[in-house]
C-alpha cells in the first residue's frame, strides 16, 4: 500500500511540475504589436475592438494573440504576420481569406464559412460543418484533410 501511495505522490508532484514548466502568457499592450499586425487588424477589422493582446512565450520564442469584440482570435509571429484565425460564432471575415480560397470554397461549399484559417507551409481552412481543407502556400486546393 505504502508504495502505491508512494507511486501516486510522486506522479502527482511530476503533474504539478510539468505545468509550472508550460508556456508562460503575457497580457501586452496592443501598442506592443509589431506594426504589420496592428495594420492587419486596422485594414481588416476596422468596426472591432481590441478586447486583449498577449505575447506567449514557448521554446521557440514567440507570438502574439489578440482577441477582438467579434470573438475573432489572431495569432501572429514575432514580425507580425498572421498564423491563424479563428472565429467559431460568425466566421472568419472574408477580407483575410486569400482570393482563391474563397473562390474556391464560395464555388463548392456555397453555404458554409470559414471558422479557422492556419497558415503554414500552405493553408488549413476548418468549416463551419467540420469539414478540413488543405491548400498549398499559392492557394490551390489540394485535399480534404481526413
Amino acid at each position: 500500500m505504502k508504495k502505491i501511495l508512494s507511486i501516486v505522490v510522486f506522479a502527482t508532484a511530476a503533474l504539478f511540475a510539468l505545468q509550472s514548466c508550460d508556456d508562460d502568457d503575457k497580457l501586452v499592450s496592443y501598442d506592443d504589436l509589431p506594426s504589420v499586425a496592428k495594420e492587419f487588424v486596422a485594414n481588416n477589422f476596422p468596426t472591432e475592438t481590441i478586447t486583449s493582446t498577449l505575447k506567449d512565450y514557448d521554446t521557440f520564442g514567440y507570438t502574439y494573440q489578440v482577441t477582438l469584440s467579434d470573438g475573432t482570435a489572431i495569432e501572429f509571429d514575432k514580425d507580425g504576420d498572421w498564423i491563424e484565425i479563428e472565429n467559431r460564432v460568425s466566421g472568419v471575415s472574408t477580407s483575410v481569406l486569400p482570393a482563391k480560397i474563397l473562390d474556391y470554397i464560395t464555388a463548392n461549399y456555397a453555404n458554409s464559412f470559414v471558422v479557422d484559417i492556419e497558415k503554414d507551409r500552405g493553408y488549413d481552412v476548418e468549416l463551419n460543418t467540420g469539414l478540413d481543407l488543405d491548400f498549398d502556400s499559392d492557394g490551390n486546393f489540394e485535399r480534404i484533410d481526413a
